[in-house]
């Protein structure tokens, strides 16, 4: 397989299936909203419902590097310099290999931080900021692009991250 090169762009929050579809069509190439699976309890049935995940992102990718950015209503910049590099490069691959979109996954406690086991995450680090035992989800906080990001995300187990000294 060839590598691909990731970008990231930052749009209008409510065009962005809209923007990642029209660059799908027109350039012939992958880009998607990521998504990701999140456990909903409706009158005690456990339900599994798509959201947004990173509202107001895309990712891109290309089997040839892009010397300009692309540009078409809605779209507010592409992240970084150019092609996404380093732990956002691991980040959007990641991504890529599950088609933008993420399903629950294990954790450690309240307060540790924790390495990510399951496969999809690739043993992505974050820390755990609170925990929803009832509902079986966890408030994780983990850095894209240089920001702190949040998001509530299902959990099955508990894995702290080697050598945790908090």
């Amino acid at each position: 397989m060839r590598a691909l090169y990731a970008y990231c762009y930052f749009c209008e929050t409510q065009k962005c299936s809209t923007i990642a579809a029209l660059i799908r069509r027109t350039l012939n190439e992958t880009c998607f909203s990521p998504e990701i699976i999140q456990r909903k309890w409706t009158k005690g049935i456990c339900e599994e419902v798509r959201h947004p995940w990173l509202p107001g992102y895309i990712f891109h990718y290309t089997e040839e590097p892009q010397d300009h950015p692309i540009y078409m209503p809605g779209i507010i910049r592409r992240l970084g310099d150019g092609e996404l590099k380093n732990e956002d490069l691991a980040f959007a691959n990641m991504l890529y290999e599950h088609n933008g979109i993420m399903g629950t996954i294990y954790l450690a406690e309240e307060g540790q931080y924790c390495t990510v086991t399951d496969h999809l995450w690739q043993k992505m680090e974050g820390k755990v900021i609170k925990i929803d035992r009832g509902r079986k989800r966890c408030c994780v906080e983990f850095t894209f692009d240089g920001v702190r990001r949040t998001v509530w995300l299902g959990y099955e187990m508990i894995q702290p991250k080697e050598n945790d000294k908090s």
